[in-house]
């Protein structure tokens, strides 16, 4: 249970060789490619690249033009239930058969066939826009009888057509209506205009253009040319065309659903390729010289050597050694029991260890399992997702990052059933269970229980860190850093009870003693990197004022307690309330039915919800800060991470 031990490598071949031999990388799948830097050994008149940037966007080319592929035909499958789609899973496939039947694909004949036809359907969607833009023009003016086209061939007359906004038409109407000269019909109306017809004798021009100066008349150029009806329908005919074109595109688009799975090989082919392709654009190569260098688990190192043989014969030299255990830039793998591997996951989502770090997850996992336990503490609830999570493993064929994700809530549940049976919890008290704790009674031990163990917790942390400090050749420093910080919290944390418990009162003196003297262990050693005494003093009394800090961390634990009685309240409200109407008519019970399940089941979400928050704020916050910085760089394996298939 440890970060895996990492031998460091550089690898010459003949360039010849390169091309199975990256081939060779992909299928032994446990080799991280490091880049080769230029050096004052090997300068960019020596060496080059064996693959230029072009070769990247090419593939990546690909890789979104199968993506959109996928997306696309996965429009026109129907849909299947989840519970049939996760219970069948993904495919398992070799590296191989992934390759042969992507290759076996041709794949830019069929890809430019859809384009073909995604291309057409999209310029008759923009030809629907503009048709329904036009339309839009047109349809306050339908109500229009005559032709505008007939209206304009009369010599003494002059037709406008606009609008007005809603305010100023009345008072425009009315100026224009006390002139016989002119004729004004209102066509339409909406929220802020009114649209008119506006047929101008000449003799009255000026007279006209002034008002509609005055009113803010803006013109309309009506593009029809018979009855602006007529125009209208002739668009929406047009537009149903296009329409109907666009279904009958869709349709042959549906026969192509059959290179759906087609399409998803060949998607997980190109984002393999593009792995090889990034790692050589990390080699160094002459005219025939390759220099690769990068990092292999120790244990597979043999292997490793193994593959490079059956490729290069005895046409190249390998030499690895140990990885650097300070070097930031060695790659981190996690190797860990069954039950440590899912609580993998939240130290991935945290950071990943250096390397000469531990991997923290053997170490906070056990405490995760009972913080989250205590938080949620009902025997119902952890059943519940037990059942569920149970048969999720036992009938869903899932990947292995779905099936460590479940495995972390089904380890949850059985803490959360634990703990539920402690408190004599079960969906609230539905079913009254003997307890050791009562939660409504005994809110007080529930606060020492959250202190000790929040005690435990931390001062665990901190044992860590002195064990690394000690394996590190720092024994002092663990001392100083560690053991001090013991004392004085230790010792506080006993003088304090001694004023209050009898039974610890003969220790008091004793008590006081040890933490003074850690406090000035603290204060005569925490500015030790300082060059001068007064800054190693300032520095001393400032690590101590860190002791403060510490009451926070305690306090911090009392969130076990605070979630497992707002929990159990709240489950308890749900019951008496769904009790009350139980006792009622049929139209009651069916409704207290509803109410305990609905509202149970959502209590049980937020209990794990906020289990799952507060657990990894504990372990990040209290728990980390004592001993994991993180940072590491996670290993990098040449088969990518497949979203469809399990690839072997």
């Amino acid at each position: 249970m440890a970060i895996v031990n990492m031998k460091k490598f550089k690898l010459f071949i003949f360039d010849g060789d390169r091309e199975k031999l990256i081939n060779k990388f992909q299928k032994f799948n446990y080799v991280h490619i490091e880049e080769s830097d230029f050096n004052a050994d090997f300068s960019e008149d020596d060496f080059s690249r064996p693959r230029s940037s072009e070769d990247l966007i090419e593939i990546d080319d690909k890789i979104k033009r199968s993506k959109d592929d996928i997306d696309l035909l996965l429009k026109f499958k129907e849909k299947e239930s989840p519970i049939k789609a996760m219970k069948e899973g993904v495919e398992d496939i070799t590296l191989e058969e992934l390759t042969s039947r992507a290759i076996a694909f041709p794949f830019e004949k069929i890809d430019s066939e859809i384009k073909a036809l995604v291309d057409e359907k999209d310029k008759n969607n923009s030809k629907i826009q503009n048709i329904e833009s036009k339309i839009g023009e047109l349809k306050p003016w339908e109500n229009l009888l005559s032709s505008l086209k007939d209206l304009n061939s009369t010599n003494s007359v002059n037709i406008y057509t606009g609008t007005i906004s809603t305010s100023y038409a009345a008072e425009f109407e009315s100026e224009f209506i006390k002139n016989n000269l002119v004729y004004i019909e209102r066509v339409s109306k909406d929220k802020n205009f009114y649209y008119y017809l506006i047929i101008v004798e000449k003799s009255v021009e000026n007279e006209a253009k002034t008002l509609f100066s005055k009113f803010g008349f803006t013109p309309i150029n009506v593009k029809a040319d018979g009855k602006v009806r007529d125009k209208i329908e002739a668009y929406e005919r047009e537009k149903e065309l296009l329409f109907e074109n666009n279904k009958n595109i869709e349709e042959e688009l549906k026969t192509y659903l059959k290179y759906l799975e087609d399409f998803k090989f060949s998607y997980e082919y190109y984002r393999n390729e593009k792995i090889k392709i990034m790692s050589e654009r990390k080699f160094l190569k002459t005219t025939q010289l390759n220099l690769i260098e990068g990092y292999v688990p120790s244990e597979k190192l043999d292997k490793f050597e193994d593959e490079v043989k059956k490729v290069c014969g005895d046409d190249y030299y390998l030499n690895a050694e140990d990885a650097n255990r300070n070097s930031s830039k060695v790659p981190i793998l996690l190797k860990n029991n069954s039950f440590v591997r899912p609580f993998e996951l939240m130290t991935e989502m945290y950071s990943m260890p250096k390397y000469n770090e531990i991997d923290p997850t053997p170490f906070f996992a056990p405490f995760y399992f009972i913080f989250a336990g205590i938080m949620v503490g009902d025997f119902g609830y952890g059943l519940l997702v037990f059942l569920a999570t149970l048969f999720a493993l036992k009938t869903f064929k899932l990947t292995e990052k779905k099936r460590n994700f479940i495995k972390f809530f089904n380890y949850l549940s059985i803490s959360t059933m634990i703990f539920g049976l402690v408190f004599g919890s079960f969906f609230g008290g539905i079913i009254e269970l003997p307890s050791l704790i009562d939660t409504a009674e005994d809110s007080t031990l529930l606060i020492i229980l959250s202190l000790i163990l929040g005690g435990i917790h931390i001062f665990f942390a901190l044992g860590i860190k002195a064990y690394m400090d000690i394996r590190d050749g720092k024994p002092k420093d663990a001392l100083y850093d560690v053991g001090f910080w013991y004392m004085a919290v230790l010792g506080a944390i006993g003088f304090i009870l001694s004023k209050v418990l009898p039974q610890v009162e003969p220790f008091g003196r004793v008590l006081l003693v040890i933490m003074v003297l850690g406090m000035i262990g603290i204060v005569a050693t925490g500015g030790r990197e300082e060059k001068t005494t007064a800054g190693k003093i300032g520095w001393g009394v400032y690590s101590l004022y860190g002791i403060s800090s510490y009451l926070g961390d305690f306090v911090s634990y009392l969130r076990l307690m605070a979630l497992v009685l707002s929990g159990s309240f709240l489950g308890l409200a749900i019951n008496m309330i769904a009790g009350m109407l139980f006792g009622s008519n049929i139209i009651g019970k069916i409704f207290a039915i509803v109410i305990f399940v609905v509202f149970q089941l959502f209590n049980a979400f937020l209990s794990y919800l906020s289990a799952y928050v507060h657990t990894a704020r504990l372990t990040y916050v209290e728990m980390f800060n004592k001993f994991y910085e993180g940072g590491g760089i996670p290993f990098k394996k040449m088969i990518e991470n497949s979203d469809y298939f399990n690839i072997d």
